[in-house]
């Protein structure tokens, strides 16, 4: 297992050398270093996206956040809500979400019921995965 900063940053060269993805992943790397963990619980994907800067297209960031989602890295950990308005927000399982991307339907996780238009009220947002934390101890 990786258990410095350096060698999260040499797997990250082995696994995409010169790609656009690297230099993307050691800004994240940094930033999830820098920023205390407490401060790091909501991170979305425009903020990852300010945090890399503007010179990389959006298919090279997805690239490098599902590369950092994934169990190889595990620097950040993916999650899922459904926002209806300012004052509901709730948390959805990857379960739920997935088995809505599979049936078409999401089924409220506090009422129960159907909800219309689920694709347009679920949001994805990442917190730091178990490697960020154990370097960051």
């Amino acid at each position: 297992m990786l258990a410095s900063k350096d060698e999260v940053r040499s797997q990250i060269y082995e696994d995409w050398g010169e790609n656009p993805q690297s230099e993307i992943c050691f800004a994240v790397l940094d930033y999830l270093l820098r920023v205390p963990i407490k401060n790091l619980l909501h991170i979305t994907y425009g903020s990852l996206k300010k945090v890399v800067g503007q010179n990389y297209t959006n298919d090279d960031l997805l690239k490098a956040i599902q590369y950092l989602c994934g169990e190889r890295m595990n620097l950040l950990e993916m999650n899922f809500e459904i926002i209806e308005n300012d004052e509901n927000i709730f948390m959805l399982s990857k379960e739920e979400v997935k088995i809505a991307q599979e049936t078409g339907q999401l089924i409220h996780p506090e009422t129960g019921k159907l909800v219309n238009n689920f694709k347009q009220k679920v949001f994805v947002y990442f917190q730091p995965g178990s490697l960020v934390k154990s370097i960051a101890q």
